[in-house]
């Protein structure tokens, strides 16, 4: 019986043992079994020597294609790279070759089977598993290709390796690109973004040179910035995190790109990983327990002031940002003319007057917003009232004071609760015994949002109060015209379960 070829009942198989040092190219399979499709000798034979030439073709492409993988026990500096992209063709090239193979022994679904069953394998060893002596870009790499043959996607992935190759000639052509930090400077010079935004790239940009070597934006591949995202996933990097700093560099080889720095973004094609966790890291609203931990602590209770918390502020802005769901930049640049009262009519046509606050985007003040459907007014609740936030006003008023809470300094970006962020996030953890990160102060917001809709407030009207865009026309130019009867109506229906309110100041009481 020539090479190769067995028999199981009466249908003749093709039978080769790989190569044990093969074999993690093949998901760890010991051997290439497949049915040649015929029961006659013969025929079985003849189609025996097809299958082991071909066979000799996918052992020796699957050989090159370990040639670089790491040595077991070798120093991360002595292992060869390896490209991801040429890797996934050579790949596809093996597997192509294979299933020609079984095409031509008529056995297509077994091997179609046993491909959908490694593209399983291999997401295994890429969520945690055993990686069978294989590196991140092998694995990737097989995954990709398998995946591209059952959809018929191989042109895409020649096509990726042909670019890499591409990207790698105009890299010679271009040996005297800046580094990194040159770049942002120039970008920053031309795109004038706000100094937060520079200082963010330049830590980015650090933390890419950490991981990959400082070298020329023109040495750098997309194999630099796969491994640069896969160094912030093993840190445990949010999606978000990891999405961000991603777009801080794509940013920047675009830039470069535009300006025929580089050919090629190395970044274009390089995704954030599938946000699957983000429910579990979006921001939480405080709990009964947490709202009392806060509103029961000294500055409360014991008219405390501390000195980072900018004196009133550290008693008002927690309180404005749980009756108005507002932002906290918002409610730290109020000024005292952002405290009117406005004339509105009822149902029967009766003129009325509420007390509101609005919150304006200006230019000359530096008042900022984060959109445009933030600008809005927002009906003052009446707890609010009752604290004497309207007293406090118009004292702040009477002084002549540029803002309500003039202690508020501004942090080096000019952000005027920058400041006073960081100390209530101190305050909260250290001495309101909250340690759960996903409570801010972003979430009184998420409070305001969650009880608006308990109350049954219609969600038009809770959009108005905190700036949301819902969809309409209108709501991309703010809120500011959005008739004042229903929010008046629904700040009045507007409670906290559970909530006890702190008494006053003791300069109002």
């Amino acid at each position: 019986m020539p090479t190769y070829l067995t028999k199981r009942g009466a249908t003749y198989y093709f039978r080769r043992v790989i190569p044990e040092d093969l074999r993690p190219a093949f998901g760890g399979k010991r051997e290439l079994t497949f049915s040649l499709g015929t029961k006659d000798r013969a025929e079985a034979s003849k189609r025996c020597r097809v299958a082991a030439v071909q066979s000799d073709k996918e052992l020796d492409a699957a050989r090159s294609m370990i040639a670089s993988a790491p040595v077991a026990g070798a120093k991360p500096a002595d292992a060869a790279p390896i490209d991801r992209e040429a890797y996934a063709a050579a790949a596809f090239a093996a597997l192509q070759l294979k299933r020609d193979a079984a095409f031509a022994a008529g056995d297509l679904p077994t091997f179609d089977a046993e491909a959908r069953e490694k593209l399983e394998l291999y997401q295994a060893m890429l969520d945690g598993g055993d990686n069978l002596g294989l590196s991140l870009a092998q694995v990737e790499g097989m995954q990709r290709a398998t995946k591209a043959l059952l959809t018929g996607d191989g042109a895409a992935v020649l096509a990726s390796a042909a670019a890499v190759s591409r990207e790698r000639k105009q890299v010679a052509a271009k040996p005297d690109t800046p580094m990194l930090p040159k770049l942002i400077d120039k970008w920053a010079a031309e795109r004038n973004p706000e100094a937060r935004s520079v200082d963010m790239w330049r830590r980015t940009c650090a933390m890419f040179y950490a991981v990959s070597g400082e070298k020329p934006v023109g040495a750098i591949t997309k194999a630099d910035v796969l491994a640069f995202r896969s160094h912030l996933m093993a840190k445990g990097n949010a999606p978000a995190t990891v999405d961000s700093r991603l777009n801080h560099l794509r940013s920047l080889f675009r830039f470069a790109v535009e300006h025929d720095i580089i050919g090629l973004d190395p970044a274009a094609s390089v995704k954030a990983p599938p946000a699957a966790r983000r429910a579990k890291e979006a921001r939480l609203p405080f709990d009964a327990a947490t709202l009392k931990a806060v509103f029961g602590s000294a500055i409360y209770t014991k008219d405390e002031r501390p000195n980072r918390g900018a004196g009133e502020a550290a008693y008002w802005l927690p309180l404005l940002a749980l009756y108005t769901g507002a932002r906290l930049n918002e409610i730290g640049q109020l000024r005292p003319k952002d405290v009117m009262q406005e004339v509105y009519l009822d149902a029967e046509d009766r003129e009325c007057q509420a007390w509101v606050i609005r919150i304006v985007e200006d230019e000359r003040d530096g008042l900022t917003l984060k959109n445009a459907s933030s600008n809005r007014r927002i009906p003052i609740h009446q707890a609010l009232i009752d604290l004497g936030f309207l007293r406090y006003v118009h004292a702040a008023r009477d002084k002549g004071q540029a803002r309500i809470f003039p202690d508020l300094k501004p942090d080096r970006y000019g952000v005027i609760t920058g400041n006073w962020s960081k100390w209530f996030s101190l305050h909260l953890r250290q001495t309101c015994g909250v340690t759960d990160p996903r409570m801010t102060f972003h979430s009184f917001r998420h409070n305001f949002k969650h009880h608006a809709r308990a109350c049954g407030l219609d969600r038009a009207v809770n959009d108005a109060f905190t700036g949301h865009e819902s969809g309409g026309e209108g709501e991309r130019y703010g809120y500011l015209e959005y008739p004042l009867l229903p929010m008046v109506e629904g700040m009045a229906r507007y409670r906290v379960p559970g909530f006890t309110l702190p008494t006053s100041p003791a300069s109002l009481r």
